[in-house]
């Protein structure tokens, strides 16, 4: 009962984001951009056996200095014994919209290792402006965000189920971070608990088209009998001109419930 009135809590919270992103973005100057991304994490995740993940999004986002609407979709190639699943819907590494896939941890016997590949879950994130930032004060913003189940789950490509999460943005100066709760979609035998998660960060310019980054994510175990999940990220922001920027980045897992190593890029293009 608990269960139920928090997830219909956080899809309220999720669809009054949207609505309010919506007419605001129409209401000022807005820009569209696409990003590309590949990303690859390799681990196993306490379970004994590795589970390695190549993950491709591409990401369309609108928005105007006050709102943000972007929708990801991503290809997904797996190969493991399928006790591990990819639950994409949050931005862990301090990515572009879309990056980062993270894992669920599915209990019973360890099956043979095998290698599916397909459409993976597509994720819609709506953002809005809460407060400006200024000397005195951070800038905050609210996002709400619905991951879909279009990942085929018989291959091991998603739960099968839709998710909700909602969070709070936080950026001053160098730092940035974010703090967001994630409601699970319980796939058939399985019970995911909710999560908290959140991760810090800072970013320092290098020369004047360049900058270099760490961020810290942490998000506590969706299912029982597993490790929460605490990442180390490094990476560089690049401009190429009018906008557009070339990420590359790496990942250290600092728990089992985290992948051991992974590396991705990200290539933003700015209308």
């Amino acid at each position: 009962m608990e269960q139920s009135i928090t997830r219909n809590m956080i899809r309220v919270a999720v669809l009054v984001t949207a609505s309010a992103v919506a007419p605001l973005c129409t209401a000022a100057e807005s820009d569209l951009s696409v990003s590309f991304g590949a990303e690859y994490t390799t681990g196993d995740y306490g379970t004994g056996t590795d589970t390695s993940i190549w993950y491709f999004p591409l990401s369309f986002s609108y928005g105007s200095e006050v709102t943000t609407f972007s929708v990801t979709v991503p290809y997904l190639i797996v190969e493991g014994p399928g006790n591990v699943t990819p639950a994409i819907g949050d931005t862990p590494r301090g990515m572009s919209p879309g990056m980062g896939a993270m894992q669920v941890v599915r209990p019973g016997p360890v099956g043979a290792t095998r290698r599916e590949s397909g459409l993976g879950d597509v994720v819609l994130s709506g953002s809005v402006r809460l407060v400006a930032e200024a000397p005195a004060q951070p800038r905050v913003d609210l996002t709400g965000k619905i991951k879909l189940a279009t990942a085929d789950e018989d291959d091991n490509l998603g739960t099968g189920e839709n998710d909700y999460a909602v969070q709070l943005d936080l950026e001053k100066g160098i730092f940035f971070g974010y703090l967001g709760y994630r409601v699970y979609g319980d796939p058939p035998g399985i019970n995911l608990d909710n999560v908290a998660y959140g991760l810090v960060g800072l970013s320092r310019p290098l020369d004047a088209a360049t900058r270099a980054g760490v961020s810290l994510y942490a998000q506590q175990a969706a299912t029982a009998g597993t490790d929460d999940q605490t990442e180390l990220s490094l990476f560089l922001t690049r401009k190429l001109g009018k906008g557009n920027q070339l990420r590359p980045y790496v990942v250290f897992g600092l728990s089992d419930g985290s992948p051991d190593w992974g590396v991705g890029v990200t290539l933003a293009l700015y209308r």
